[in-house]
């Protein structure tokens, strides 16, 4: 699995928020920064959060991945954010979805020093259009699992993380509770083994506590929406980091999680994006 890159490109002032600290970030018009033009020319504006691409990034490729994030945002369609805090924080922090390659982003951020975008973009996960696994259409028509369905979570759900601190937040949230009982315990670390009642053991170590309770957001979201049922795609063949399937097994096997995004009036996403949006809100710059 591509390694998480779960703030590790955040605006020093989207940072001090996160430590509790009220420190005022500057929101701007992404396709007017000259840092932004100097690696993108396609910005494709999703309820305020901007799907970027490159030159050479592949049109359809693009707009895809805007309408995956247009569906975790506004899942019914209805031309509304679902959760209007979610898409207001990404926002305001200026949180980004490149779709790009990887030498793109190193030079992203090479020639972002000193600039309104060394500071001032939130930048949570990235789609490779040359690398990652691209299923147009959906994948229930495609047959083949789509990496946008997690990275494009990644960036959405850091939203979650800061709007609901109590329910999903890095400091003793109902979130990690759910994930440590589904590890088996509490590891701070990455074990050297995990438990053998464990259904959740992603043993990358490069993955500390706060970076596993992401990568389990995911699994049990993509479990609780059925995009991991075998019907689909084999993403979900037996291995060592996750198996529950589908919401059927997520509520028999993982109850915590299960009660966290089923019965706590959230307004998760319960259908799976297939990055065909229905509505006209996607601007194109």
């Amino acid at each position: 699995m591509k390694k998480l890159l779960i703030y590790l490109f955040l605006s020093f002032s989207f940072v001090g928020i996160a430590n509790g600290e009220t420190i005022e970030t500057q929101n701007y018009k992404l396709p007017e920064l000259e840092c932004m033009k100097k690696t993108f020319d396609k910005f494709i504006d999703v309820f305020g959060v901007y799907v970027v691409g490159t030159d050479k990034a592949p049109m359809d490729k693009v707009m895809h991945t805007a309408g995956v994030l247009a569906q975790y945002l506004d899942n019914d369609e209805d031309g509304l954010p679902d959760d209007p805090k979610i898409s207001s924080f990404l926002s305001k922090y200026n949180f980004i979805v490149p779709v790009w390659r990887e030498k793109d982003r190193e030079a992203f951020w090479q020639s972002a020093r000193g600039t309104p975008c060394e500071d001032n973009i939130g930048m949570a996960a990235s789609m490779y259009y040359n690398d990652d696994e691209w299923a147009i259409g959906g994948i229930k028509k495609t047959g083949q699992w789509d990496t946008n369905l997690e990275e494009v979570w990644h960036v959405v759900s850091v939203g979650w993380y800061e709007v609901y601190p109590k329910y999903f937040g890095n400091d003793g949230s109902m979130l990690q509770d759910a994930m440590n009982k589904a590890r088996g315990g509490f590891f701070e670390n990455v074990p050297s083994a995990y438990p053998k009642n464990a259904w959740y053991s992603y043993y990358d170590e490069s993955c500390d506590y706060h970076c596993q309770a992401h990568e389990y957001f995911y699994w049990i979201l993509m479990a609780n929406i059925n995009a991991l049922d075998l019907s689909y795609t084999d993403k979900c063949r037996p291995n060592d980091e996750w198996n529950i399937c589908n919401k059927s097994q997520l509520k028999q096997k993982d109850v915590l999680a299960y009660e966290l995004l089923n019965n706590y009036d959230f307004v998760l996403p319960t259908r799976i994006p297939d990055g065909q949006y229905k509505s006209d809100v996607i601007k194109v710059y």
